[in-house]
């Protein structure tokens, strides 16, 4: 049988976005994307889904300010160290989110303490563990979208000193 792209329609209160998966991705990426839309759009009004940047890098999530800097960035799934590298290094005051499943994590983690070794400053990150049910239990038929933050967890894994809020 012959996978096709598939878009998922989601619904966050009075807000609905579509959200497309590639034939070669798993159910996975729309509902991780599904669950940073719901964790930070409040805080990040101007947040857009596979949003295209005249960047070499596409962001899964991403939030501009009204000035043009990126204040948000989201990859969920599958992201080399050496990408992330650059993205933290070009966008300094950017807060980022990236998604995993809970058996990835530690794995992850240690790749980014490793880089993070040699960098003089490092952006606010935030790795967000997808909760093994978020596709069952969170979401309706509709695609109504409704979690309680304190079913997600979130490790804080950097927080800038004198970090700069632009929202």
């Amino acid at each position: 049988m012959v996978e096709h792209n598939r878009k998922y329609t989601f619904r966050f209160k009075g807000k609905k976005i579509v959200i497309s998966k590639l034939a070669h991705e798993t159910d996975f990426h729309p509902f991780a994307k599904a669950l940073v839309f719901t964790l930070y759009h409040t805080t990040y009004q101007t947040m857009r889904v596979e949003a295209k940047l005249e960047d070499r890098f596409q962001p899964d999530l991403s939030a501009v300010g009204y000035d043009g800097v990126m204040l948000f960035w989201a990859e969920v799934g599958n992201v080399s160290i050496s990408k992330i590298e650059k993205l933290f290094k070009k966008y300094r005051q950017a807060h980022f989110v990236f998604v995993k499943e809970e058996k990835d994590v530690p794995v992850f983690q240690k790749h980014l303490d490793k880089m993070a070794k040699d960098m003089a400053s490092l952006p606010l990150v935030d790795i967000v563990i997808y909760p093994p049910h978020f596709q069952d239990w969170y979401v309706s038929e509709a695609g109504d979208v409704f979690i309680p933050k304190e079913e997600v967890a979130v490790i804080h894994w950097h927080e800038p000193k004198g970090r700069v809020k632009y929202y």
